[in-house]
């Protein structure tokens, strides 16, 4: 008996890419023009039926995630996979270049409700690389020293930061790098004095006979 073999169609293929490729920029465009982020918005925006979005993404997770992917593919080109001072900074550096170049859109994110879902959506993974560049870069410090490092670093490494020192300094993504490196830099290093100094023991101090002067008491006066 012949196994059927499966249909394989390159044209079908392609038209199936291009559909969400269209699907995925209606969402971004949507979120940048800060539009009605529905299902309903997105096919009007994409020129398809509505069923054709929820076929190719059946849920609102899909199709934020698809946003955040087109961002990272688009703009950023940095993954949320940096283990070490070094590889972070790197990240943060591509990632200002991106926001730069993708400025309307980041700033929509950073200012619509859509986007701050979209943001919290990869918080677990964002946070993961965070706390992981940490104990890498400040070995021994225990985990709350660890956890509040990474708060610190994801304040200085996020497209909040690039916003305030765009909009109220006037630096591009360069300096704004430039600047936020030394911020992390500095961070890290501090951590490490920290744990350093958390981890040597304190000397009781000696002192000899011969150091005490005992104070002398005054002679009193015969009335």
């Amino acid at each position: 008996m012949n196994t059927p073999r499966a249909y394989h169609s390159p044209l079908r293929e392609e038209q199936t890419a291009g559909t969400r490729s269209r699907i995925v920029d209606a969402c971004v465009g949507l979120i940048r023009d800060q539009r009605e982020f529905t299902f309903a918005a997105v096919a009007r925006r994409a020129g398809v039926q509505e069923r054709t979005v929820y076929r190719h993404f059946p849920t609102k997770d899909a199709l934020e995630a698809s946003v955040w992917r087109w961002i990272v593919e688009n703009l950023t080109q940095a993954e949320l996979a940096a283990s070490s001072e070094d590889e972070l900074v790197s990240a943060m550096r591509r990632s200002f270049t991106g926001f730069d170049a993708g400025a309307g859109l980041i700033e929509a994110m950073l200012h619509s409700p859509q986007g701050l879902a979209i943001r919290q959506s990869q918080q677990t993974a964002r946070r993961a690389m965070f706390e992981r560049c940490a104990q890498s870069a400040v070995p021994g410090a225990g985990d709350e020293a660890c956890t509040s490092l990474a708060a610190m670093l994801q304040l200085l490494y996020s497209a909040a930061a690039w916003d305030q020192l765009r909009s109220f300094w006037g630096m591009d993504a360069a300096a704004a790098a430039d600047l936020v490196e030394q911020a992390i830099r500095l961070l890290f290093a501090g951590a490490r004095q920290e744990t350093q100094r958390a981890a040597t023991p304190v000397r009781p101090s000696r002192i000899s006979a011969a150091d005490y002067e005992p104070t002398e008491t005054p002679p009193i006066e015969e009335a």
